[in-house]
This record gives structure tokens, sequence and C-alpha cells, in this order.
């Protein structure tokens, strides 16, 4: 799929396709109901985009608190895959995760200035601030977000990282998997409660491997399992399917030639957009 700048600015707020597309269907809705026209209809229809992903994001924040497991953002596919790759390191699921950090005002000033270089005069406009409030605000996001991993190796590196996991995990050779870790890596799951995934995150390479080996050991028990390569949120990705069926998607974070974050997507809800757009049916809660 393709996602509008307005899309994907809600995206970027929200890490959910869907509210994305609800807050930009609202955005619009409330220009329809406007009484006179604005000036500049796209400057208008950002601000109001902006305003609602925040307050969306204040009440989706309180959910998650309740989260069952890791919450990671749904995956974003692309027919096209020059449409996403320039913008690969602004939608990875690594950086929407670490953007869950952040407040709803922080994450608002800290994407509209990374992610669309707009100064902070331009911001406070948008979002009915100060400048000084908005610069605040920037320092205090890039504060709680210093030390984090920034990857940005290359596709063809993140690829080729995708390629050694599936092989060794495929010959359940253990230390060929914990090799590829790197001593402070983290695997993520989110099965959303609806769905067998580990409850926290998984660290040390040891855990990793040992718990990427048994969950592989029993999916190939479960049927006929094949993996397929998509783009998703601009860098390459598996689809783990299942008798025909998308059972998880699979991503990593490298960095210095080695994997530092795992993400698993598990949850059907956050599939189902996925699998309709590949051509595949869900795996079912059960499955």
């Amino acid at each position: 799929m393709s996602l509008s700048r307005l899309e994907q600015l809600a995206y970027r707020m929200l890490g959910s396709v869907a509210d994305a597309e609800d807050v930009v269907q609202d955005a619009r809705l409330k220009l329809l109901h406007q009484q006179t026209p604005p000036d500049n209809e796209e400057a208008w229809l950002f601000k109001v985009v902006s305003n609602l992903a925040v307050d969306r994001l204040r009440h989706r924040k309180r959910q998650r608190a309740n989260y069952p497991g890791p919450w990671l953002p749904e995956p974003v596919a692309e027919s096209d895959p020059a449409g996403l790759a320039e913008l690969a390191d602004e939608l990875s699921l690594g950086l929407l995760l670490m953007l869950e950090r952040l407040s709803p005002g922080e994450r608002v000033v800290f994407v509209l200035r990374e992610a669309f270089e707009l100064g902070f005069d331009e911001i406070a406009e948008l979002i009915g601030t100060t400048a000084a409030s908005c610069r605040q605000r920037y320092r205090r996001a890039r504060t709680h977000l210093a030390g984090e991993h920034r990857f940005d190796a290359p596709a063809g590196i993140q690829q080729a990282m995708l390629e050694k996991l599936l092989n060794a995990v495929a010959q359940q050779n253990y230390d060929q998997v914990v090799a590829l870790f790197a001593p402070d890596a983290v695997a993520y799951a989110d099965g959303g409660g609806v769905v067998s995934a580990a409850i926290r995150p998984v660290t040390d390479p040891r855990r990793i491997a040992q718990v990427t080996l048994h969950l592989a050991a029993l999916l190939a028990e479960s049927g006929t399992v094949e993996f397929r390569w998509q783009r998703l949120n601009g860098a390459p990705g598996v689809l783990v399917v299942v008798d025909g069926a998308l059972h998880s998607t699979l991503q990593l974070d490298v960095e210095n030639d080695v994997i530092t974050r795992i993400y698993i997507v598990r949850n059907p809800e956050k599939l189902a957009r996925l699998a309709g757009e590949t051509g595949l049916r869900l795996n079912s809660p059960g499955d």
C-alpha cells in the first residue's frame, strides 16, 4: 500500500494504519463542515491531523499500558519498493517503538521536526503552543531517546543477516544463532494476548537462541512453513507462512554486523491488512 503524506504523519504518531486512516478521514470530514474554506487546505489538514493524532495517542497510551506483552507497530507493506525506501529509517518498527517512550506532546514535535523538517515556529502554529515550548519538548524527546540504537544498516546488510538467521534456525544450529546477536540484543514478539508470544522482551543472545529454535521446531511440527520476502516499513522483512496462512512477520535491526533487535508481529489484528494485500489468508487465533 502507499501512505499519503497525512497518513504518514498519523502513522508515525500512532503506529497503526487503521488509526492513521481514521484520523485523516476525521480531518477531512471536519474540512467538509467548515463554513469558510481555509486559505491553504493542505496546511489546515496537516494542523488538524497533528492535533487529532495527539488526542488519539493519549487515549491509546492508556490502552497500551495494559497491553498483554510487548506492543509493536503494525507492519506496513509497500507495493512499490521505491515508495517507502527513502523513508525506511523514519517508518521502521524500531524507531516507531522507540517513539513510544515519548509523551504525545514530545512525539508530535519530534515527528514534525525530524520527519517533516518543520521549524519550531511552524510546529508551534500547528499544535497551538509557543516556539519555546516546542524547543523544550524537542530537547526532552532527544534526551529520552539518547543512547538508543539508531540503526542505519543498509537494506542489503539487513537482508543478509535475515538470511543467516533463517539458515541457522533451519539447521537448528544453536552456536550460529547465538553468534548473530549483539550482547545487548532484544527480541520482541507481539501476540496481542490473542495468540501465543513471549509476554516480555527476551534478552541475552543465548536465551534468544533457545527461544527462537524452540519456536521454530514447534512451527515446523504445525504444518508446511515457508518464508516470503516482503519489504515492510521500507526495509527487508519476512512473512512467515504456515499452510498458506500468514502466521507472523519478522524484521531485524542490525548494527556493526550483528543483530541488535528482532521484531515478530503475530497479533492477527495487526496482520489482517497485510494478509489481504499479499493474497494470504490469516491464521486463526487457535492456529
